[in-house]
């Protein structure tokens, strides 16, 4: 037997076969909300009115004096009923 030389062929060249390796990465991604305080300071002034009530009592006494005319001492009061001087 006389051994020849293989003959090379063309390749078959298949579908790739598809290999997936995942790698992960942490990230840290800060977010920043600020926030205002704000301090709000409310002065009330609350004004209270009064009005204070005194009572007072008052008595009143009224003297009243009259003085009756005096009689006339003459003999003709008799004409002019005994009323008023003697010239009426």
């Amino acid at each position: 037997m006389y051994c020849k030389k293989p003959q090379m062929m063309c390749p078959v060249v298949h579908q790739p076969k598809k290999c997936v390796k995942h790698f992960y990465h942490h990230k840290i991604v800060p977010h920043v909300h600020p926030v205002i305080e704000e301090h709000v300071h409310h002065n009330i002034y609350e004004h209270k009115h009064s009005q204070p009530v005194s009572k007072k009592q008052c008595c009143t006494t009224k003297h009243q004096h009259s003085m009756c005319p005096p009689r006339p001492k003459c003999g003709c009061s008799s004409h002019h009923g005994g009323h008023g001087p003697s010239w009426f």
